[in-house]
């Protein structure tokens, strides 16, 4: 198996350990995934105000990045019925007050979103902040 050494932590990994770059030699950034999530993820702390700003206006400004969004779940919505009925379940219930929203299980942010874990049974959720909710799709 191939390796190659992270510039950033000097470990020498296998290629699996890197993101695809085409216009590298190798065709893999010189970077490890680990030392470039944390690059990312500095980047974002120190200008959060600038790419929140940036995330609110980019899809009012871009036409086609909203008419791709539409059209994406519009598909999805085709594609996997019992998701879309669940998840309409699940505002209808909370519109009819049938299902109050929670707090995030885990971290207890206000900001919560329903998970399904089974979508046959679409009352039956557990509230998850985005993050955490991503952790588990």
């Amino acid at each position: 198996m191939d390796t190659k050494k992270c510039f950033k932590c000097n470990i020498e990994w296998p290629l699996i350990f890197y993101y695809k770059h085409n216009q590298m030699k190798d065709g893999h950034l010189n970077k490890c995934k680990k030392c470039t999530k944390n690059d990312v993820n500095k980047h974002r702390k120190e200008n959060i105000d600038k790419i929140r700003e940036y995330d609110r206006n980019r899809f009012q400004n871009d036409s086609d990045r909203r008419a791709y969004s539409y059209a994406r779940a519009k598909t999805d919505r085709i594609k996997f019925p019992e998701k879309y009925k669940a998840r309409t379940a699940v505002s209808n219930a909370i519109r009819d007050k049938k299902l109050k929203k929670m707090p995030c299980c885990v971290c207890g942010s206000e900001k919560s979103q329903a998970h399904h874990e089974d979508y046959s049974r679409p009352l039956d959720v557990i509230w998850l902040c985005v993050i955490h909710h991503a952790e588990i799709d």
